[in-house]
């Protein structure tokens, strides 16, 4: 960081995630994936983050003493990157955001200076979910919660029998209790022998349970089977460590462009409309459906930058860009989200991926922009971290040039 502001250059992150992104054709990239010690204190129930680990790391460190991250889908992610964006875990609506449960940051400003912040200061709460981009973040400390196993799992269904299948799982997640975790795919499974043959060459239904509670999950479960023919999956009692196979995605990393929307409510129309568009969709779509509420909806204790969280749903959109134009893909997505249009709050920052566009309004409310922009004219005043970020946007802006490695998204999430 010193080096960069005696030349005057910007400045790049790159750790971990689904994938990579573009370089700087002049700058700064500081690549932070060695960094993966994870430290658990079982008393406090916290644990210190290297920059580099992922979720897995973490989740092995603390499943020892009974212990669990809030942790997403996939067990991939880098730690950080998912927690400065605020982090949606598969069971937030029952402990929250990721962030949420941040502590205390230890991070290198772009005057090359480390700090520790904690509550009560600015970056604190910037960093609790607004990802400020103001300095690498080297280390993390999160609280941790108490948890061994979990029932959870996906079921495979035809997108056929959508007409009957959304309905239930909708009103299975307006009516869910906090413990109860529910979210649908849509996902047009390829036609190749790897494939289970139950689902092979099919557009697919996957809706996923996951709950503490295993009478609420079964009963779900139960409600879902009653709805058409289960093609595939179920659910079953397991370990929080291997939670990551209740989503069962991907981890080769390919390049692809994803977007979303929070939105207030989710009417049957609306869910409907979105899965038909994107099975009519000129490019391949994949739709991620959440139920949002319980613990999400709740304030954080002490300042933050999580905006929206009256959301009821988040719905997201993913395609491969191997080959394809890019305005294709943004057209079929806006499509495919195009039914929700009268119920949308906003875009959860940390789901938008590979240079999707989006505006600073739509991810964040007034109160967090102006967070966000006292916290960067103090730590960042000469736009380091803004100038590279913008360099990767003109690269990977090219409206009619197909994807290609550079457009590799690295996800802070997912989410």
């Amino acid at each position: 960081m010193r080096y960069a502001a005696a030349h005057d250059l910007p400045v790049a992150v790159r750790a971990t995630g689904h994938g990579h992104t573009a370089g700087l054709h002049r700058g700064v990239v500081v690549t932070t994936g060695r960094m993966r010690a994870v430290r658990v204190d079982p008393a406090s129930r916290t644990a210190r983050v290297e920059a580099g680990a992922r979720s897995a790391d973490l989740v092995a460190a603390a499943a020892g003493d009974g212990l669990a991250p809030v942790s997403g889908s996939f067990p991939g992610v880098g730690v950080v990157g998912y927690t400065l964006g605020g982090g949606l875990g598969l069971l937030g609506r029952e402990f929250g955001w990721a962030s949420d449960h941040l502590r205390a940051a230890e991070i290198v400003a772009a005057d090359g200076e480390l700090r520790r912040v904690g509550p009560g200061d600015e970056l604190f709460a910037a960093l609790r979910g607004g990802q400020p981009d103001v300095g690498v973040v080297t280390a993390l400390m999160v609280g941790l919660v108490p948890l061994g196993s979990v029932v959870g799992g996906g079921l495979f269904l035809d997108a056929d029998d959508a007409a009957r299948v959304l309905p239930v799982v909708r009103r299975l997640g307006v009516d869910a209790p906090d413990a109860l975790s529910i979210s649908l795919g849509v996902v047009p499974v390829p036609d190749l022998d790897v494939v289970p043959a139950p689902i092979r060459g099919r557009t697919v239904l996957h809706v996923r349970l996951v709950s503490t509670d295993a009478d609420l999950a079964y009963a779900a479960e139960a409600a879902v089977r009653e709805t058409a023919p289960v093609l595939l999956g179920g659910l079953r009692d397991l370990p929080w460590t291997d939670s990551g196979s209740i989503f069962a995605e991907p981890e080769t990393p390919h390049a692809y462009e994803g977007t979303d929307v929070l939105v207030s409510d989710l009417p049957d129309g609306a869910l409907a409309g979105v899965v038909a568009a994107a099975r009519s969709a000129a490019v391949g779509c994949v739709v991620d459906v959440r139920r949002l509420g319980g613990a999400l909806a709740l304030p954080a204790d002490g300042a933050d930058a999580v905006s929206f969280r009256a959301a009821g749903w988040i719905v997201r959109v993913i395609s491969s860009t191997d080959g394809v134009p890019i305005s294709a893909v943004r057209s079929s997505q806006a499509a495919v989200l195009a039914p929700l249009d009268g119920v949308r709050l906003g875009r959860m920052a940390g789901f938008v991926y590979g240079g999707a566009p989006v505006s600073a309004e739509e991810v964040h409310a007034p109160e967090v922009r102006d967070l966000l922009a006292r916290v960067r004219a103090s730590y960042d005043p000469d736009g380091r971290f803004a100038r590279a970020s913008a360099q990767d946007d003109v690269e990977r802006g090219l409206e009619e040039a197909p994807a290609g490695r550079a457009d590799l998204a690295a996800e802070p999430e997912d989410a």
